[in-house]
């Protein structure tokens, strides 16, 4: 992640105000804030063991190829591939 200060901060935040989806070179581009999470992922998976394995069954998926993260989807879309 990289924090924007300045000048490149403003020109963000009046293309979120004027419009959240943009176009730069054939490509459209969604932009939306993030809300900061209360809790951590460590904490997540303390109060609620059951995610704790649904995150751990996910990470061995994408490693076993089995499913692709959205970062190999993207990528995929982009190359025509898919």
């Amino acid at each position: 992640m990289r924090k924007l200060d300045g000048y490149e901060a403003e020109v963000i935040k009046d293309i979120i105000r004027e419009d959240s989806v943009f176009e730069i070179e054939g490509k459209r581009y969604h932009v939306a804030p993030i809300q900061e999470s209360i809790t951590t992922v460590k904490e997540d998976v303390e109060a609620d063991p059951e995610l704790g394995k649904i995150l751990k069954q996910a990470k061995e998926d994408i490693q076993n190829k089995s499913v692709y993260s959205t970062e190999e989807v993207i990528d995929m879309i982009e190359n025509g591939e898919i």
